[in-house]
């Protein structure tokens, strides 16, 4: 078997299970500590940005042909997912409880996405390397169906339970708001 090919199914059985499984861990850490009474939905916006920092960076690995250019917006997509993850715990920090556990969860989704674009960087040296010889955003050819399936089970995956949180902690707002103004009705 090639390096290519190593590096490929590191990236494709290897790293990406364990990202989509920490982000599943990290979601059952937050209902666990009752997100939407604690922190609620601001931290739930932040989970929905990195969402859609990696999925924007997945898509244009999937979809696009790789130069320099795709590669250095990946590169700063992942870079903004990290930023948004510090960003996310220190607002979170001392409105809800962050065990070891989740701790030790945000290191594995915060550094896995950062050597995924490194073995990609690897991978595709050559393109990258070439600079911008090839038109700045072109589809790549083909877009294969498992690159679409992979890309459509990220969405779905890591997708949907980040909004169901969302919803469920917007929802809890707006109850929380309904019932502040009740209560004042009933004061007058």
């Amino acid at each position: 078997m090639s390096l290519q090919a190593l590096l490929e199914t590191l990236l494709l059985w290897g790293i990406y299970p364990l990202w989509l499984l920490a982000g599943a861990g990290d979601y059952l850490c937050h209902r666990q500590t009752d997100i939407e009474h604690t922190s609620g939905s601001v931290e739930s916006w932040y989970h929905l940005l990195q969402f859609l920092a990696l999925l924007i960076a997945f898509a244009a690995a999937v979809l696009l042909e790789m130069n320099a250019l795709v590669f250095g917006a990946m590169v700063v997509l992942v870079l903004a997912h990290s930023v948004l993850a510090h960003m996310d715990v220190s607002y979170t920090d001392g409105r809800r409880y962050i065990s070891p556990l989740e701790q030790h969860i945000h290191g594995f989704m915060e550094v896995l996405p950062l050597v995924a674009v490194a073995l990609f960087g690897v991978l595709h040296w050559n393109e990258i390397g070439a600079g911008l010889t090839s038109p700045l955003l072109s589809m790549a050819t083909p877009v294969t169906a498992a690159g679409i399936l992979l890309l459509a089970s990220f969405a779905v995956l890591a997708g949907v339970p980040i909004l169901e949180e969302l919803v469920r902690t917007r929802r809890h707002r707006f109850e929380r708001k309904r019932n502040y103004q009740a209560g004042l009705a009933t004061i007058k």
